[in-house]
């Protein structure tokens, strides 16, 4: 090996001891830090010894990755960082050692080139054996670090002359993190006695003196069980200025006490116990009824009381530090006014050597007194006291879901009867009762012989099996009953009451729920399914005259599945309640289509796509002629439909202006009231006028919106001669509205209301009212309908005139319901009721549930007519549905509470009084 490679291992070894040095002095510096913080941290939290021992675990952990990552990288240097550093070192420009170690070793080369790199490799050499050591050490990081090892040991010297006491009582807890010493406090706690000590079960005072200072936070008592290592924190009694005290009672095994004041405390004393005759645990087992169905129980006895059920025969079995020889139960039965308790007396049998058992049957809650004897006849010094609690057989709890407390349904209807009973045992049996006003009850047993603890009843009441009448009101009930033999274990639920409503009133419900959007969703969907199912027979035209096989297939099949959705939807149409006139014209028609759907449905299913195309093609056309045999008539009635959407627009807008002026009415009313309650110098309610005030800039709001969606939906009415005369009225309703001008009152009146000037408020809100019922006695059409009189079309089929006027009075009920709870006059929604742009708000205006006939829904999103664009064409059909539902609020949901929370005003007329009478207690 040449001087130069010797030299620079001379310098890489340097290197490395150099790194080293520096590598252990660092981690020492952290060492240092780290402990000298968490020695602060200790003197100001004083960890427990767990604690205490994981932050030194941890910390070890830190210091043993830092000391390997740090004794790694500093032998981590390669010969080249080797003799950069010596370069650097010497200060030679010409760099010897990084060029002497780049000439490489190639035995091929010249003489010459050998010569001149053994020349390079010896002045290497020299430069390198005469390069002092002291400008290879990294002085300036020995002096970094040493200065950052000095600061934690400078700061841990400095605490040490400051508080001598403190730092050595933190660096003892530090080295010894497992062992208990107290954390540094100038407080001295002295104990009396110094080995506490007491029988087995007896008691003991532990007294501490407390010197070396203001006892600035209370001082407390400390018990640890050594088995569990739970600690109890418990108040300590003062009985001097620096002592305290703690009677510590009825300890069964040893505990350690200390007695501390916030982070101060005293060392750990044992409280040594001395055993005589003392009752250590017990076992107690119990077996109940045999009609109860449970299974024998035990258990150890770790609380003060024992409960069982009546009629239990309970064994209580206590177990002994010393072997016994006979034992006494005391029960003293709870007192009952005016009886005097009689203590009862059991003898106790010795049922091993260190236990004694008693024997009793739960008959009376009370307590209990158990004293164990014995071999040489001594009693425990105090008796075990327990407290018995008899739990009495409760009675089933029964409920029932479904029907709900209070709901309408039509004759024919089947309610869905669903319940639960449930016993803390087990059932014996279930019970339907069934209740006609005027009839007695009818009892039917739906579970004869149960021994479960729970029962799920479902079942229907067919109405029209019962044969009720509509007036007439049904109450049905759950009964359930348990196996005590004393027969008190009887539970009902709560009664529900079904009204018997007529088909026509179920209508009217269910007009009164419909929006103009959904109505011709119907009419629509029957429209659209057999627009389907002819494009579907063109499909399969085209693609016969192109004589694709693959193609007729496919179409043929898709034209079958077109004809069967079609047919389905059409027959749930037909079989659907006509809750308006027109449907039921829509209810006929569909039926008829249903068979030429059916007519075709066969050929479509045998269509031979190989046939001669003239074949193919006279079938198709035979297909279509069958769809076309009902187009008039389902033209005709498709344009009805269209008018009834149309001049249901305008309707709905009177409807709104009704609701306007009827919030008007009650504006003026309540005004008026404040004012002849002031004029009798009554002013209780003078604070409402604001309020009041507000409601009535609300409703001027509310026309001035009426107005403008008026003209929006009148200019936009399609040309249709039969609205015209609508049209016409509600555009000079418009005129006549704008130069009444009740604007400016209802203005003048939200302003006095404001302001706390009933009078004027009153004077204001009435001669708008006055203007607003001038205009609604106009003999105008559109006048008529705000009152309740539908427009007549001179159109040669009664049932459009009809359901016009149905469709009037569904939107006057669903414009009905303003104001909410005792809001004066609110514009708010009501149950049910109408926002003020004119739309359905929650729904119907009543929340009692409704069951009758099923009857599909066909969508109502925020595309429904009279929310759209003004042009007629309301928004876009929604999906067809596939299913049939009740176009009822479902029996079947769930209900809170125990009574119906239904506005008596929301409720419609033809049921409010009957509704008032049975939500009557």
């Amino acid at each position: 090996m040449h001087t130069c490679h010797r030299q620079l291992r001379r310098i890489r070894f340097l290197l490395r001891g150099s790194r080293f040095v520096l590598a252990l002095i660092a981690v020492t510096a952290l060492a240092a830090a780290l402990w000298l913080g968490f020695g602060l941290a200790d003197a100001f939290a004083a960890f427990e010894p767990a604690a205490r021992k994981g932050v030194t675990l941890a910390l070890l952990i830190i210091l043993g990755i830092a000391f390997l990552t740090a004794i790694l990288r500093s032998q981590r240097i390669t010969r080249q960082r080797v003799a950069e550093m010596a370069d650097d070192a010497m200060g030679d420009p010409r760099r010897p050692a990084a060029a002497a170690l780049s000439i490489p070793d190639d035995p091929s080369a010249s003489a010459l080139a050998r010569h001149l790199s053994e020349r390079a490799l010896d002045d290497a050499g020299k430069a390198l054996s005469v390069l002092p050591v002291k400008k290879l050490v990294p002085w300036r990081a020995f002096a970094v670090l040493i200065g950052v090892l000095a600061l934690p040991l400078g700061i841990a010297g400095i605490l040490r002359l400051a508080a001598p006491a403190a730092f050595d009582t933190v660096v003892k807890r530090l080295l010894h993190p497992a062992s208990d010493i107290p954390p540094y406090s100038p407080l001295r706690f002295t104990l009396d006695p110094e080995k506490p000590s007491t029988v087995y079960g007896g008691d003991v005072l532990v007294a501490a003196e407390i010197t070396g200072g203001a006892l600035e936070q209370p001082v407390v008592c400390m018990m640890r069980q050594p088995r569990t290592g739970e600690v109890l924190k418990l108040p300590a009694f003062r009985e001097s200025a620096t002592r305290f005290s703690r009677k510590f009672d009825a300890l069964t095994e040893p505990v350690e006490i200390a007695f501390s004041c916030g982070k101060a405390r005293s060392a750990w004393h044992a409280i040594e116990i001395l055993l005589e005759p003392e009752i250590l645990g017990g076992v107690v087992r119990v077996r109940p009824p045999d009609y109860t169905g449970l299974p024998a129980s035990e258990f150890p006895l770790d609380t003060n009381e024992i409960a069982a059920v009546e009629g239990a025969e309970i064994t209580l079995e206590l177990t002994s530090n010393r072997p016994l020889a006979a034992g006494t139960l005391a029960f003293t039965p709870a007192a009952v006014p005016g009886t005097e308790a009689k203590t009862e007396s059991h003898s106790g049998s010795v049922a091993t050597p260190h236990s004694v058992s008693f024997t009793w049957t739960a008959t009376l809650p009370g307590r209990l007194a158990a004293t164990v004897r014995d071999l040489r006849g001594t009693p425990n010094p105090r008796p075990l006291e327990l407290a018995f609690r008899c739990v009495p057989d409760q009675a089933p709890a029964v409920h029932l879901d479904s029907p709900p407390t209070m709901m309408l349904a039509t004759p024919k209807s089947r309610i869905p009867v669903i319940g639960r009973a449930e016993d803390d045992f087990a059932l014996s049996k279930v019970h339907v009762v069934r209740t006609l006003s005027g009839f007695r009850d009818r009892s039917h047993v739906v579970a004869p012989a149960l021994r479960d603890k729970m029962f799920d009843f479902k079942d229907q009441l067919d109405l029209e099996e019962l044969g009720l009448n509509a007036g007439q009101t049904i109450e049905v009930m759950l009964d359930a009953s348990d196996h005590n033999p004393s027969l008190l274990g009887q539970g009902s639920s709560e009664i529900s009451r079904i009204r018997i409503i007529s088909e026509d009133e179920y209508a009217e419900y269910i007009r009164a729920k419909t929006t103009i959007r959904e109505f011709s969703n119907r009419f629509q969907a029957a429209r659209d399914a057999l627009e389907e199912v002819r494009e579907a027979l063109e499909k399969l035209k085209e693609a016969a005259e192109k004589g694709d096989k693959e193609a007729i297939e496919k179409a043929a099949e898709e034209a079958r599945k077109a004809h069967e959705k079609a047919a389905e939807l059409l027959e749930k149409i037909a079989e659907d309640f006509p809750a308006f006139e027109m449907e039921k014209r829509l209810k006929e028609l569909a039926e008829k289509q249903v068979d030429d759907l059916r007519e075709n449905i066969a050929p479509l299913e045998n269509h031979d796509a190989e046939a001669p195309k003239e074949e193919q093609m006279k079938a198709i056309e035979e297909m279509l002629g069958r769809l076309q045999r009902r187009q008039p008539e389902a033209d005709q009635l498709n344009q009805d439909a269209d008018l009834m959407k149309h001049a249901a627009q305008l309707m709905e807008m009177a409807a709104k202006f009704r609701q306007i002026y009827e919030s008007q009415v009650s504006l003026a009313k309540r005004f008026g009231t404040i004012v002849e309650e002031l004029r009798l110098g009554q002013d209780q309610n003078r604070r409402l006028l604001p309020m009041l005030g507000e409601t009535q800039e609300k409703n001027r709001k509310a026309l001035d919106e009426f107005k403008v969606e008026l003209r929006r939906r009148a200019e936009a009415l399609p040309n249709d001669p039969n609205l015209e005369a609508l049209a016409e009225s509600a555009l000079k309703f418009l005129q006549e509205l704008e130069i009444a001008e009740p604007e400016t009152l209802m203005d003048a009146a939200a302003k006095h209301g404001k302001a706390g000037e009933a009078l004027d408020a009153f004077t204001n809100a009435e001669r708008a009212r006055a203007l607003l019922e001038r205009l609604l006695s106009e003999p105008e059409p559109f006048a008529e309908a705000a009152r309740g009189q539908a427009p007549q079309f001179n159109i040669p089929r009664p049932d459009v005139n009809r359901n016009l006027q149905q469709m009037l009075e569904a939107l006057l009920g669903q414009a009905g319901g303003q104001g909410e709870g005792n809001q004066p006059g609110g514009q708010g929604k009501g149950p049910g009721g109408m926002g003020m742009n004119g739309m359905r708000g929650d729904g119907f205006p009543m929340d009692l549930p409704v069951a009758g006939p099923d009857r599909m829904r066909f969508g109502d999103g925020p595309t429904a007519a009279g929310s759209g664009k003004g042009d007629g064409k309301g928004g876009t059909t929604l999906p067809l549905p596939d299913t049939a539902e009740h176009g009822t609020i479902k029996p079947t949901d769930s209900r809170q509470g125990k009574s119906s929370t239904a506005n008596p005003e929301s409720i419609p007329e033809p049921y409010r009084e009957a509704v008032k009478r049975f939500l009557t207690p």
